[in-house]
């Protein structure tokens, strides 16, 4: 398992872009309310997401990350809050709070329903991360920490389904994202 505070240790907050599943569908985000950057790293979603005018919540494992982001959040004031929170065993008892929740390369099975109790009526989930076999080493190579083909519709069969995105095509065309899934749905 990756040690989370060395790998946030050496890099900066503001750095990486949002996930391409917010970016290309923000169309879809309401025009406010009060956002969750789940598993959020270095919040590179919580920033876009309060860019956009939202109230945001950014929840990690890591210390580092916690901290990096609260120092950048204060320095700009920004409305963007990190808490530590361990995803897999320590899920905050909330429900329908948040109006939209980005999920970016991160899978833990056991609480990925959780992310729907978190969710307001009419809340929105933005989720991505990589499926089917590895392709190129890119991602996790074990299979428990990538979702199977279509999961992500089937755990999420309750939600109006938005946008969707798994292609099963070669990793050498250009525009394939041939071991990455992205999913947007409605609560």
């Amino acid at each position: 398992m990756a040690d989370w505070n060395k790998v946030y240790n050496e890099k900066t907050v503001g750095d990486t872009a949002a996930a391409d599943v917010l970016i290309k569908n923000s169309h879809l985000l309401p025009d406010k309310g009060e956002a969750l950057d789940y598993a959020c790293g270095l919040a590179a979603n919580g920033i876009f997401l309060e860019a956009k005018g939202f109230k945001v919540s950014a929840w990690d494992l890591s210390d580092t990350a916690v901290e990096k982001i609260n120092h950048y959040s204060s320095a700009d004031k920004l409305n963007l809050k990190a808490q530590k929170i361990d995803l897999e065993t320590s899920l905050p008892d909330i429900k329908n709070q948040f109006d939209v929740i980005v999920v970016s390369y991160f899978l833990h099975r056991e609480t990925l329903r959780y992310l729907h109790n978190f969710l307001k009526k009419g809340g929105l989930l933005f989720y991505q991360t990589f499926s089917g076999p590895q392709i190129e080493g890119r991602g996790p190579s074990t299979a428990s920490f990538r979702l199977r083909r279509a999961e992500l519709l089937k755990i999420f069969s309750d939600m109006q389904l938005l946008f969707y995105r798994e292609d099963n095509c070669q990793p050498q065309h250009k525009d394939s994202h041939a071991d990455i899934v992205q999913l947007v749905a409605m609560k």
